[in-house]
């Protein structure tokens, strides 16, 4: 029973952990593409 607790919150924070990790990345690449556009649209 423990055990089975123990995984299955495990899996809850994995996928939480997934979650957050998926949306820094796709902030951190609109950032870059942004960063990017301004500098092509200034030079």
């Amino acid at each position: 029973m423990k055990t089975d607790l123990t995984q299955a919150e495990l899996l809850e924070k994995q996928k939480r952990q997934n979650g957050r990790v998926r949306a820094m990345l796709v902030f951190m690449g609109l950032l870059a593409a942004i960063m990017y556009g301004l500098t092509l649209g200034h030079v």
